[in-house]
């Protein structure tokens, strides 16, 4: 495989075309929805004149539209090992995947249902429950979210819940929370959660509100599912990181390697969301020295 294109120069936006086959365009839009913050989309069969820098490709079976013009840094999601091997002796440039076992070939986890953490902050126990007595909330509060119906007050429902009932869409966002979740067994399958680690399951909604009002009163409980809901999110259904190597592989950004890096990659680690103080200071004291989040000089 090819390595990592050159990066757009400062100031210009890149184009990235969308190579997709038949009944595969799905797998590629959340993705392209974060890398649309750094380059202009368009589609491979109606791009009319213009010359895009880079390529996603949905399938193997697109690769062969692009031998007849001179490469440009492609990317290509892939379904098994046999796949891998063509893609690699095609040239690519990156390798994208649903499947788990496929990333000790090279591809990058591209979760098909996933989410952008670094919009949500993780909402410990504790706090919670700090939150809960302000706002005159019952010590134990259950939320129930169902049929992709919201809770009233939304989100912020699911940020000071004790413990959550939740299936649907809704999951993605109460995991990335840290809410302690009982789901669905057909989210759970869809999700690729784990029973009893990831999250509760039930096939029964009484049943299910009874173990979430369990969680909700026993402290070690909530906070361990707290914990595991969190890194679920982060380890598995992260979009923002696959969008970063992406857009870096492909040229679209700079690559950003430099200090500035290792320092938010070690925070990343601790797993303090991007709206904690830390955070703050952080990047107050890198623009002290003349530094961006990107890795420039400013």
């Amino acid at each position: 495989m090819r390595g990592a294109a050159a990066a757009a120069p400062a100031g210009e936006r890149r184009v990235l075309a969308l190579l997709a086959a038949p009944g595969t365009t799905t797998r590629a839009v959340a993705l392209l929805g974060l890398l649309g913050e750094h380059a202009d989309i368009v589609s491979w069969h109606r791009r009319g004149d213009v010359e895009p820098h880079a390529v996603v490709a949905t399938s193997i079976a697109s690769l062969s539209v692009l031998r007849s013009i001179p490469p440009v840094p492609t990317a290509v999601w892939v379904q098994h090992h046999e796949q891998i091997d063509e893609a690699i002796a095609a040239g690519v440039t990156l390798l994208l995947t649903a499947r788990p076992e496929l990333v000790a070939r090279g591809a990058v986890l591209v979760p098909p249902v996933g989410i952008d953490i670094d919009r949500w902050p993780a909402v410990a126990p504790l706090v919670r429950a700090r939150w809960r007595e302000r706002m005159g909330l019952p010590a134990s509060y259950v939320v129930r979210v169902e049929g992709g119906v919201e809770p009233e007050g939304g989100e912020r429902a699911l940020m000071v819940a004790s413990a959550a009932v939740v299936s649907g869409p809704a999951t993605l966002l109460a995991l990335a929370l840290g809410t302690p979740v009982v789901t669905s067994v057909d989210t759970a399958r869809r999700l690729g959660l784990r029973p009893g680690r990831d999250a509760e399951v039930q096939g029964n909604a009484d049943a299910a509100l009874k173990v979430a009002e369990a969680i909700a009163v026993d402290a070690p409980r909530a906070a361990a599912l707290s914990r595991r809901a969190r890194r679920c999110a982060e380890h598995h259904l992260d979009l923002r990181r696959p969008a970063r190597i992406v857009a870096e592989r492909l040229g679209l950004v700079g690559s950003s390697l430099g200090p500035e890096h290792l320092v938010e990659r070690r925070l990343r680690e601790l797993g303090l969301p991007v709206s904690s103080p830390t955070w703050r200071r952080v990047d107050a004291a890198l623009a002290g020295l003349g530094v961006d989040r990107q890795g420039s000089l400013t």
